[in-house]
């Protein structure tokens, strides 16, 4: 069953830019995987510093594999300390 996930990212102001790249680094590889269907990276518009992905995988192993992925691992440690929080978000379609 296809997986959607809405991840909402707030950097700290003084990290701001430092989250930015971190984000921006791991959608190429991140689309590039097999089984990813989307993934999109937004900045608020309203709250500057908030990042939010919007995903899409083919199942939830594939969202696990993409987990355990050394882009995605690397993302998290370059967050380390840099965040006010984060919110992620699994979805399934209705209609």
């Amino acid at each position: 069953m296809e997986l959607r996930i809405v991840a909402s990212i707030q950097a700290k102001p003084e990290h701001v830019d430092a989250v930015a790249q971190a984000v921006k680094k791991v959608v190429a590889p991140s689309r590039a995987e097999a089984g990813n269907l989307q993934y999109d990276l937004h900045e608020s518009l309203e709250a500057p510093g908030t990042f939010v992905f919007f995903e899409r995988w083919a199942s939830r192993d594939v969202l696990m594999e993409h987990e355990a992925t050394p882009h995605f691992q690397q993302l998290v440690a370059e967050l380390e300390g840099k965040t006010l929080g984060m919110v992620i978000t699994p979805l399934r379609a209705l209609v």
